[in-house]
């Protein structure tokens, strides 16, 4: 895999080695025919593994520097906001917590180029040849190789057009994921999937909206809750003076909100 890595000290052949094995030869004769299946169907990366391993697109990972191997890490995916890069994981995960996730960042898909740095287009959603929800896919199963991570509990969250970003991915695969959280969304076209919002049920999904915000941003982001709600899925909205600074301790309000969520998902 090539994506190159820089929050850790992985190199990108290093990073080839977390690619997912599996020995056929090693499963129940009554599971082999199911495993057969799932390796011809569009789930596995297997599918699109040839073009994603192709990709040189920059990948961020934060590790808590008291890792416990023995303890299953929720993952937060975080797309960016404008004029960044995949380097701001760093600094929103240590604003989050700095023990309790697993994190995991792609560079954006637009350069940004008066501004400097880059940000997401949710509508396009690709990179080059390659669609971020695939590249995102198997990113993430190399990376369960490689530390423990609770495959129930990965979430998406994102800043700006890094939050169209997340909304977007979460409603094109809704089963991938345990939620989102959304920091000031434009919620512009594309950002949300209406094909599939049945399968948006029980998915929670945390939205800040900021009250200096553009009356146009703001009617978008009333009509993308109600849509969400109406389809199951139960949002919470953080009303704010001004938008959050996914750096600041502002967003410790995240930790608070995905531990909630974790609380509640063990009482069912």
């Amino acid at each position: 895999m090539f994506n190159r890595v820089r929050s850790m000290s992985f190199t990108s052949r290093e990073m080839d080695s977390l690619a997912p094995e599996t020995s056929e030869e090693l499963l129940p004769k009554e599971v082999q025919e199911v495993y057969e299946s799932w390796k011809r169907s569009d789930l596995t990366p297997d599918k699109y593994a040839g073009s994603v391993n192709a990709s040189d697109w920059p990948v961020s990972i934060y590790v808590p520097e008291r890792y416990e191997e023995g303890y299953a890490y929720p993952l937060i995916t975080w797309f960016h906001s404008d004029a960044n890069d995949e380097d701001q994981l760093e600094s929103v995960m240590n604003a989050v917590s700095s023990q309790n996730y697993i994190g995991l960042a792609l560079r954006g898909n637009q350069s940004m180029e008066k501004a400097g740095g880059y940000r997401w287009d949710a509508e396009s959603g690709r990179f080059g040849s390659v669609s971020a929800s695939e590249l995102l896919h198997l990113t993430t199963c190399r990376l369960r190789r490689a530390y423990h991570i609770h495959s129930e509990r990965i979430f998406l969250a994102g800043s700006g057009h890094g939050a169209d970003m997340a909304l977007r991915t979460l409603s094109q695969h809704p089963d991938w994921f345990a939620g989102a959280i959304l920091l000031d969304p434009f919620c512009e076209h594309g950002s949300l999937e209406t094909s599939g919002l049945s399968s948006l049920r029980s998915k929670p999904v945390l939205m800040s909206i900021s009250r200096s915000c553009a009356l146009e941003t703001l009617g978008r982001c009333v009509r993308t809750v109600r849509t969400l709600r109406n389809a199951g899925a139960p949002v919470d909205v953080e009303m704010t003076e001004l938008p959050v600074d996914p750096a600041s301790a502002e967003i410790r309000m995240v930790d608070h909100w995905v531990m909630d969520c974790i609380s509640r998902e063990a009482l069912v």
